[in-house]
């Protein structure tokens, strides 16, 4: 292992820089910004830092939208 400087995407477009020990794998847990992260994507920036996007762990759900029978529902009958 060695310390390499890691950039951090966030889904709002922002970022992080974190300077660790161990590169995360995609599937990986993070826990930043008092929340909790999976690994999404890791890839190598043109500068050769090591960027890792993330997404949230738990899922928000929006139940305002129809279910999916609704949109196929023929109108007239």
């Amino acid at each position: 292992m060695h310390d390499e400087v890691l950039i951090i995407r966030f889904p709002d477009g922002e970022t992080e820089i974190y300077a660790g020990s161990l590169v995360p794998s995609i599937g990986d847990r993070l826990t930043r910004r008092n929340a909790d992260w999976i690994v999404a994507r890791v890839d190598l920036n043109s500068l050769g830092r090591t960027v890792v996007t993330v997404m949230p762990a738990a899922v928000v759900r929006d139940d305002t939208w129809p279910e999916p029978y609704e949109f196929i529902r023929a109108e007239g009958r």
